[in-house]
């Protein structure tokens, strides 16, 4: 997690991939919004939230950062070979895993329970509960706009940080 207090250089692909990393959420919220309504365009948008959002990770720690990375990247070969319900969970781990680290940011009320909320909005599509589904996703997807909206507030290089503390 950055350091808002340093400010290090950054250099284009610094602030492309804060940006890129932004972009994620926005998508999610909207995306999982839609997750009722259109599931087949959504799944894929959250897949490709998801994408955002670990291709550009400024997490210190390379343990976390390689899991939630790896959630990614299990999700996209589910999808490829068809198992979409284990891709859309593995995109929803990632996401909801990092909006459990902006908790520690921004203090949003309830955003430290989002991996739960994404658990369930995942066990609610597979046993096809509809009205649950829209319930959490209406949850969910407000979660990943309102972290949206207090992560694009900031300046670009509290997501940096530090550079020198991250792991190789």
């Amino acid at each position: 997690m950055a350091d808002p207090h340093i400010q290090s250089p950054m250099d284009f692909w610094d602030y492309l991939t804060v940006i890129i990393y932004r972009c994620g959420f926005v998508l999610a919220g909207i995306m999982v919004l839609l997750l009722p309504y259109q599931p087949d365009i959504a799944q894929i948008g959250i897949l490709i939230a998801a994408v955002c959002c670990a291709s550009s990770l400024h997490i210190y720690l390379k343990s976390f950062r390689l899991i939630l990375q790896f959630a990614t990247w299990i999700a996209l070969l589910c999808q490829i070979i068809g198992f979409n319900e284990l891709a859309l969970g593995g995109a929803l781990v990632t996401l909801g895993g990092l909006a459990f680290k902006e908790y520690f940011c921004f203090r949003v009320p309830l955003l430290n329970l989002q991996p739960v909320f994404v658990a369930l909005l995942w066990f609610f599509i597979q046993f096809n509960t509809e009205l649950l589904v829209q319930i959490i996703s209406v949850i969910v997807g407000g979660l990943f706009i309102v972290l949206a909206i207090q992560k694009w507030r900031m300046p670009l290089h509290f997501d940096i940080g530090d550079k020198s503390k991250f792991q190789i």
